[in-house]
C-alpha cells in the first residue's frame, strides 16, 4: 500500500507523503521539503512551491505549508475560493473553502 502511494505520489527523496481521512474522504499529496530551503543568493526570486493534491476523485495544484509540526496546503478553487488545510503536530486536521460552506476534520498521517 505505502509503496503503491509513494509511487503515485512521486517526487524528490526528501518529499513527506501525507495521507488523510477527512470526513470520509481520502485526501493525498506530497511536501517537498527542498521548496522550502532559502535562496542560495540574496537576487534569486522567490522558489514556488507546489504540491498535488488527490482528494476523492478531484486533483488539483497547491500550494504546500510547512511550519514546524503543522503541515497541509492551501489552493485557489473555482470562482476565486480559498480551500485550506492544516494539520497538527498530533495528526488532526481541518479543511475548509469557506465560499463554498465545506468544512471537513478527520486525521492525518505523514510518512517520511
Amino acid at each position: 500500500m505505502v509503496a503503491a502511494l509513494c509511487a503515485t505520489l512521486s517526487g524528490p527523496a526528501l518529499a513527506e507523503v501525507i495521507t488523510c481521512d477527512l470526513s470520509g474522504v481520502p485526501v493525498s499529496f506530497a511536501i517537498d521539503r527542498s521548496q522550502f530551503a532559502p535562496a542560495q543568493d540574496a537576487g534569486d526570486p522567490p522558489r514556488r512551491r507546489v504540491t498535488t493534491v488527490q482528494m476523492g476523485d478531484a486533483q488539483f495544484p497547491a500550494e504546500p505549508i510547512l511550519m514546524g509540526d503543522v503541515r497541509g496546503f492551501w489552493a485557489e478553487g473555482l470562482g476565486g475560493s480559498d480551500a485550506m488545510l492544516v494539520i497538527q503536530g498530533d495528526g488532526s486536521a481541518v479543511y475548509a473553502n469557506s465560499r463554498a460552506g465545506e468544512r471537513l476534520t478527520g486525521n492525518c498521517t505523514v510518512i517520511q
